[in-house]
């Protein structure tokens, strides 16, 4: 017989538990991308509100972010947004460097061209913001690349790896400011990337992959001046 109280009680957890990974992608979209600032204050009360949801669904994500280390909560100062710390963004770029190259040239898989074209229409649809000022738009199609690819060579868990790790290296990049010219620089280097892949150039692929991440250029001095309030004590030095 139809137990109907425990299927509701499944309905409601299913429906909590998706609202709770929205709130979650939501705020952690924006801490990445600086429209939440580094060390920036907030409560489950404000964002519940914000969101038009429950505080329980808030008080999950903010256990997520707090895990990723996005944020600090405290009984004393209550919870703000981490201060960004460059020991792991240079943690982030070796692993992702390491990893995501190792796939391409050590995964003993050329992708079909029907994948390929997967991933090709994910370059080109972020090809379409070069000219755009959505940050959020920028960032998925950013992540969604480097997801499609690492699926395209059968790895898609490593990719989950790399995200969980990259939040801090992400935060930097937007801190620069995405501007025209840095969009593009990195929209080229996964043209380049593809390209290789397409004709089973897997070395340079791999070369050129390694190369992208380790490109995490800012001027050190520059970002001290004008966003030391941002950083960890010390992480500028």
């Amino acid at each position: 017989m139809l137990n109907l109280s425990t299927s509701l009680l499944a309905d409601q957890n299913e429906r909590r538990n998706r609202i709770s990974s929205k709130a979650y992608v939501e705020l952690r979209e924006a801490i990445i991308t600086a429209r939440v600032a580094p060390g920036a204050s907030f409560s489950e009360t404000d964002v519940a509100q914000s969101l038009g949801i429950s505080r329980t669904p808030v008080h999950e994500a903010f256990t997520r972010l707090f895990d990723e280390g996005l944020i600090e909560i405290s009984t004393q100062t209550g919870t703000r947004v981490s201060l960004i710390d460059m020991a792991r963004v240079r943690e982030a770029v070796f692993i992702r460097s390491t990893l995501e190259s190792a796939v391409i040239a050590n995964s003993g898989i050329r992708p079909d061209a029907g994948l390929l074209d997967e991933v090709e229409l994910l370059l080109r649809a972020q090809e379409r913001l070069v000219h755009g000022d959505d940050r959020g738009a920028l960032h998925r199609a950013d992540m969604d690349f480097h997801a499609g690819l690492l699926g395209a060579f059968g790895h898609a868990r490593a990719w989950t790896a790399c995200q969980h790790i990259s939040a801090d290296m992400m935060r930097v990049q937007f801190l620069i400011g995405m501007k025209p010219d840095h969009i593009r620089s990195i929209i080229a280097e996964h043209r380049a990337i593809f390209d290789e892949v397409r004709v089973g150039n897997m070395d340079e692929a791999a070369r050129l992959m390694a190369a992208h991440i380790r490109n995490v250029d800012f001027d050190q001095l520059g970002l001290k001046r004008e966003h030391q309030e941002f950083f960890r004590t010390g992480d500028l030095s």
